[in-house]
């Protein structure tokens, strides 16, 4: 079977300022991205085209109503957040209350590694040229799922399919994968429940988190495969 097919992923950061517990997350994420793109001649903001893509549009084949869409769904609002297409074809904007990344589209599981590892660098260089701001406190970033403090944030990832594979079968087969590749690869949590107050250790942060197998929504009910 061949590995050869268009893919990606995305991950939020999670994000603090040191000494200001209650700083807004929002305006930190800011700061984050702007500094990088100020420190980076080519790099393009962008306003996201929104024309052939719904954040309430589901893969199985219906959209979701906006009047029943939780307001965290409604993405497609531009809030003139920061966003900027960065020179290696990644995405580096604010999600939310989160930086984000999105690596290049690329066509091979190695290459995905390549720019995921470099979407490490650019945070730490933004969250270093945040810091010589004037005025500004250090922000502190953490590849991580939680805050351990009933908060989740995510990593995803996506490949691109033939819209005829039945979506039946793509649940079917990427399920227990996707559950049982955390033996190896998960990234290890200390702590037990959404807000880690019992005493354990886990193989995966987000386990606690996801409710459905299969959902559209992203920051509730989570799903293991998202329909969007």
């Amino acid at each position: 079977m061949s590995t050869r097919r268009v893919m990606g992923t995305e991950v939020e950061y999670g994000i603090s300022v040191q000494g200001l517990p209650h700083a807004n997350p929002m305006v930190a994420s800011s700061q984050i991205v702007n500094a990088y793109a100020s420190a980076t001649a080519r790099a393009r903001r962008a306003r996201w085209d929104f024309e052939e893509e719904s954040p309430l549009r589901d893969a199985r084949g219906f959209d979701m109503s906006r009047h029943v869409a939780d307001p965290s769904q409604l993405t497609d609002e531009d809030l003139g957040l920061a966003n900027v297409i960065l020179t290696n074809g990644a995405r580096l904007y604010v999600d939310h209350a989160h930086p984000e990344y999105s690596t290049p589209e690329v066509t091979g599981a190695l290459d995905i590694v390549r720019w995921d590892k470099a979407g490490e660098l650019v945070m730490l260089d933004a969250a270093r040229l945040a810091a010589v701001v004037p005025g500004a406190a250090p922000i502190v970033l953490y590849k991580n799922n939680t805050d351990n403090k009933g908060a989740s944030y995510g990593a995803h990832e996506n490949y691109l399919m033939s819209r005829s594979t039945p979506f039946a079968d793509i649940v079917r087969h990427l399920t227990p994968f996707f559950v049982s590749r955390q033996v190896i690869a998960g990234a290890g949590r200390v702590g037990i429940g959404q807000e880690g107050r019992d005493h354990g250790f886990q193989l995966t942060q987000r386990s606690d988190f996801f409710e459905v197998e299969v959902g559209l929504e992203t920051t509730l009910k989570r799903p293991i495969i998202n329909t969007r």
